[in-house]
């Protein structure tokens, strides 16, 4: 039954849509303004982050909704959201911050730097800039103006195969590799062989080795390096409509490319504004609980994110692409998406018994907790219409 359901949701992940713009809609793009009131404009490096559907990830230092709930010991929790959902960051600390979402809500963080790039922001105007962290008083994010050139990144935009359905999107391999200019490192008998991105039609798994199809229709089986083998950290597939999955390696079939402009990418006028999470709670008892709500005593907003795995396979899905949330043991959550898609998720504390349960606001602003053993089902109505 899981696998069924597993089935039904990732048939509906890989939709073909519109045929979009160029490749800069779809890089994150800002101003950094630093301490020496200077000001850079241009294509921003956050880590591994390019594009505007990758997640930021930081800490929130403290709950507001656990004043709520005496029973309940205070947790740390992650503040997550895709690029696009961002409007501003001001540095107010040395590990502190304040980010503004798109309605102009102000979030105070920590922890936010990005692995692998905690010296220095990089940013590409008529050239690679990199600021020190040190130095940057605030960053504006914004989409690339008509008259900027095109960047060095091209998305890998393809569909990933695993057992359970496909998955289509905005690919980085290894969790590293997201540029078509990026290549695949591997061996073929005796030498090693490194193939750019913007090359292979096709990657296939054999489990410690790989067959790569090249755009020319000439083949490799490679080996040896962890981009293709079971060393691989992981394939990470952004889609538009659900939110992120991270593909394991045992999981892992086929990657096949697809063109650009078949995908249906997000710019960043395509974030629409953010709302808190209103919806309906139903109780095991038969009792029904209506209006906004902090779910796991944590994410209040509906572009927010909820994580769960199945498997090999880990998801982050917007609350604004989900509609059912049904808990069916200690184990496991059934999640119905604005799609049509179905999903069961287990091991977060988003879909466990781990869950710190629901505080439901009324009209009156009124709190009433419900413990998520007690939680029958969640119901999020949709949302206006758009392209996020």
């Amino acid at each position: 039954m899981l696998k069924k359901l597993l089935i039904a949701c990732v048939v509906f992940c890989t939709g073909v849509a519109e045929t979009r713009a160029q490749a800069k809609d779809y890089r994150i793009h800002g101003e950094i303004y630093t301490v020496m009131n200077t000001t850079v404009s241009g294509y921003i490096y956050w880590g591994r982050n390019l594009y505007w559907t990758d997640i930021f990830s930081a800490s929130k230092p403290e709950n507001p909704y656990t004043r709520y709930v005496n029973e309940v010991v205070p947790v740390a929790h992650q503040f997550a959201c895709r690029f696009g959902n961002i409007k501003r960051i001001r540095v107010i600390g040395d590990n502190r911050i304040e980010l503004e979402i798109r309605d102009g809500h102000i979030i105070e963080l920590e922890d936010w730097l990005p692995s692998g790039n905690r010296g220095s922001l990089r940013i590409e105007a008529d050239k690679e800039t990199a600021i020190a962290w040190d130095l940057i008083s605030e960053i504006v994010f914004s989409a690339a103006p008509d008259t900027a050139r095109e960047p060095a990144d091209t998305p890998i935009t393809g569909t990933v195969e695993t057992p359970h359905g496909r998955y289509t999107g905005i690919v980085q391999w290894d969790r590293d590799e997201n540029s078509l200019s990026h290549v695949l490192d591997g061996r073929s008998g005796t030498s090693g062989i490194t193939i750019a991105f913007k090359n292979i039609r096709s990657i296939a798994s054999s489990g410690n080795s790989c067959q790569v199809v090249l755009n020319s229709g000439r083949e490799f089986v490679l080996w040896g390096e962890n981009d293709v083998d079971e060393r691989n950290r992981g394939i990470v597939v952004n889609m538009p409509s659900v939110g992120q999955v991270v593909v394991g390696w045992a999981d892992f079939k086929t990657f096949k490319s697809i063109p650009l402009n078949q995908v249906n990418l997000l710019k960043y006028s395509d974030f629409m504004l953010p709302r808190r999470i209103r919806g309906t709670v139903e109780l095991k008892r038969d009792e029904v609980l209506e209006g906004v709500l902090a779910y796991d005593l944590d994410e209040a907003m509906d572009f927010e994110l909820l994580d769960g795995r199945n498997g090999n396979v880990a998801y982050r899905i917007p609350f604004r692409n989900i509609r059912v949330i049904e808990p069916k043991n200690h184990k496991y959550t059934w999640l119905q998406l604005g799609n049509g898609g179905e999903l069961v998720l287990g091991e977060e504390r988003d879909v466990t018994f781990d869950n710190d349960g629901i505080l439901v606001f009324d009209a009156k602003g009124a709190a009433r907790y419900v413990r998520w053993r007690d939680v029958k089902r969640v119901s999020l109505p949709a949302k206006e219409e758009g392209n996020e």
